[in-house]
């Protein structure tokens, strides 16, 4: 019997790219699926194209799939949505897909079976590609094997929509921080590795993350930075110096030493190495 996948997305005014978000879940041949939209009252005409029967980049003149539920009401954020997602899903398996990302051909049987086979792994994450808004590849990401003082001390180097993991562990850490705006999966990535998950990484391009003038990790404002440094002092356990400006020059030099570590595994483990930079290429979207 095949393992029940749960994929949400969750969305708002995001109607330019969700009918592709939408078919790269629809267009994969796992049977086994939950699909779940959970709209935020767009006003952009989501909710007409999930209101849709025969849509465009759906497989042409099909109507929905039965597996396909959406709803369109007013939230308070994203963590919301997604959660809202979560608890209305049944399946052994979760992953999440915001509405301007998507997946790769053949992801889901890949993932599945991988979970079927290492009972023991409980987070399954791996590479990506980043795209522009036309779907354009822009570069190619290759990641390394779970390292927790990376993910903490250095950068949240695992691409939220290549991650799926098992539900067992909404029932042991909880679901996302409502009050969580930009780091929502960094935070729950480093909360599921504190209570013990088993990471794996997947040697194998899973999604690709859509970078566009509206993205968020574009834009980029204040809060973002303010809200990642909230979440990183929640699971710090390296405070040596009383004297805040010390302590400073202790953080930035040990982010720095892990983003090394990070590139000397990428050069040993993947031969490859980020150039350029992913944030050079975001500043220029």
């Amino acid at each position: 019997m095949s393992i029940t996948l749960s994929i949400v997305t969750p969305s708002y005014n995001q109607a330019d790219y969700l009918p592709i978000t939408i078919a790269s879940v629809v267009d994969q041949s796992y049977s086994a699926l939950e699909y779940f939209i959970v709209d935020g009252a767009s006003t952009d005409g989501t909710v007409d194209i999930l209101q849709q029967h025969g849509l465009s980049g759906w497989k042409t003149g099909q109507n929905t799939p039965s597996y396909i539920r959406w709803i369109s009401e007013p939230d308070h954020g994203q963590a919301v949505a997604i959660n809202k997602g979560f608890r209305r899903t049944t399946g052994e398996i979760i992953g999440w897909l915001n509405s301007d990302d998507i997946y790769l051909p053949e992801v889901f049987e890949r993932v599945a079976t991988f979970f079927q086979n290492y009972p023991h792994v409980d987070v399954v994450y791996g590479d990506y590609h980043l795209i522009d808004e036309h779907d354009q590849i822009i570069l190619r990401k290759k990641e390394i094997p779970f390292d927790y003082n990376i993910l903490l001390y250095g950068l949240d180097y695992i691409s939220q929509p290549t991650v799926f993991f098992r539900r067992a562990m909404l029932e042991q850490v909880g679901y996302l921080d409502e009050q969580l705006n930009y780091g929502l999966d960094w935070d729950y990535w480093l909360r599921l590795a504190q209570h013990g998950a088993t990471f794996q990484h997947v040697p194998h391009y899973l999604a690709a993350t859509r970078l566009h003038g509206t993205a968020k990790t574009v834009v980029a404002p204040p809060a973002m930075y303010a809200e990642h440094e909230k979440i990183r002092n929640r699971y710090w356990n390296k405070h040596r110096f009383q004297s805040s400006t010390w302590q400073g020059i202790y953080a930035s030099v040990l982010n720095k030493q892990y983003r090394f570590k990070r590139q000397l595994l990428k050069i040993g483990l993947r031969r490859t190495i980020d150039f350029p930079p992913s944030h050079w290429v975001m500043a220029r979207q």
